[in-house]
């Protein structure tokens, strides 16, 4: 989860948050930020060194908090089920949900982040910490089914995350 920020840098990206609900991050102009959150200019500076800054740390917070839901569904799936068979039809329930069309526009955001992350260094070394903690998490669910005996405790429960 991410850590507590300042309340006028929160403020910044629960905006900015927003505005990419119904735009892209290109589309987004500082001045209607600014506007919209009644932060100062200086603040984005002060706080995340650039405008592509504040860009890229609404785009990891986004990023993150579908990590932790996803951490969280796959924990669920573990947890609520009581056999093998039910594990697996859980798991492929979980699977098929997050590709319903209601979710186009989450995977879409996803597809934008990793595209931005291969062009830009220092959003990809940000990024690659969450993708870590969500690789981290799916193996962690995975390791408890294999405890159940759900899952071939043979198979590394990493590389079946990644």
């Amino acid at each position: 989860m991410p850590e507590p920020m300042h309340p006028t840098a929160e403020q910044l990206i629960l905006t900015v948050s927003g505005m990419l609900d119904g735009s892209r991050p290109h589309e987004i102009l500082i001045d209607d930020v600014l506007a919209a959150s009644g932060v100062s200019r200086s603040s984005v500076y002060h706080h995340f060194g650039d405008y592509q800054g504040l860009i890229e740390a609404t785009l990891l917070r986004r990023f993150a908090v579908n990590v932790d839901a996803d951490a969280k569904a796959m924990e669920q799936v573990v947890g609520d089920a009581t056999s093998k068979e039910e594990y697996w039809m859980r798991l492929r329930k979980l699977s098929a949900a997050t590709q319903t069309p209601q979710r186009a526009s989450v995977r879409a955001e996803r597809a934008r982040i990793l595209a931005l992350a291969s062009s830009n260094e220092r959003f990809g070394k940000a990024l690659s910490v969450e993708q870590d903690r969500l690789t981290d998490a799916m193996a962690t669910a995975i390791t408890h089914a294999q405890d159940k005996g759900w899952v071939k405790p043979e198979l590394n429960a990493r590389a079946i995350a990644v």
